[in-house]
C-alpha cells in the first residue's frame, strides 16, 4: 500500500472550533473596514459625477448658446440639470451618463452618500450663460468631500 491511513489522523473537534472562531474574529475585523472602503468609493463616485455634470453644463451652455442650470435639493438628496433662459421656462437636460431626463437621486443611485450643504452665492442653484460663465461660484459638500465651482473660470473640481 502506498498510503497508510492512521486511525488518529485528522482534526479534533477542538481544533475545528478554534479555526471557526479565528475565521469569525477575522471576519468581524475586516467587514467594517470593507464597508468603510465601499462608502468612500461611492462618495468619490458622486463627487466625480458632480464635477463632470457641472463641467458638462458649462460646455452645453457654450455649444448650444443657451443657459443651463444645476439645481440641488439637499433635503431630498438629489440634483437636476436644466436648459432654458429662466428658472420659469427651463426643461430637463438628459443626464449624459444615463440619458434620462430626470433628477439624479443619490439615495437610489449611491446609497449612503449624502449632500450635506449647497451654497452658490446663497442659493441652491447655479446657471451658466452662453459664454460658460456661472451665475456665481460655490460649493457642494458631501459627507467628507467638497466640490467647488470657480466663479472666474466656470470650472468645477473637488477640493481636499
Amino acid at each position: 500500500m502506498l498510503f497508510q491511513v492512521d486511525k488518529e489522523s485528522g482534526f479534533s473537534l477542538i481544533e475545528l472550533i478554534l479555526i471557526i472562531m479565528i475565521i469569525g474574529i477575522l471576519t468581524g475585523i475586516t467587514v467594517p473596514k470593507v464597508t468603510a472602503i465601499l462608502d468612500d468609493v461611492r462618495e468619490k463616485a458622486v463627487a466625480e459625477r458632480l464635477v463632470e455634470d457641472l463641467n458638462y453644463l458649462r460646455s452645453y451652455a457654450i455649444s448650444h448658446h443657451d443657459t443651463t442650470w444645476l439645481v440641488v435639493d439637499d433635503t431630498e438628496n438629489r440634483y437636476a440639470m436644466f436648459v432654458g433662459p429662466s428658472s420659469i421656462s427651463r426643461t430637463f437636460i438628459p443626464d449624459p451618463q444615463t440619458l434620462v431626463s430626470d433628477s439624479t437621486d443619490l439615495d437610489e443611485e449611491y446609497e449612503g452618500v449624502t449632500i450635506t450643504s449647497v451654497n452658490f452665492g446663497g442659493s441652491k442653484e447655479v446657471s451658466f450663460n452662453y459664454w460658460g460663465t456661472p451665475s456665481s461660484g460655490g460649493t457642494i459638500s458631501l459627507d467628507s468631500r467638497t466640490i467647488t465651482l470657480v466663479s472666474e473660470t466656470g470650472m468645477a473640481h473637488e477640493t481636499p
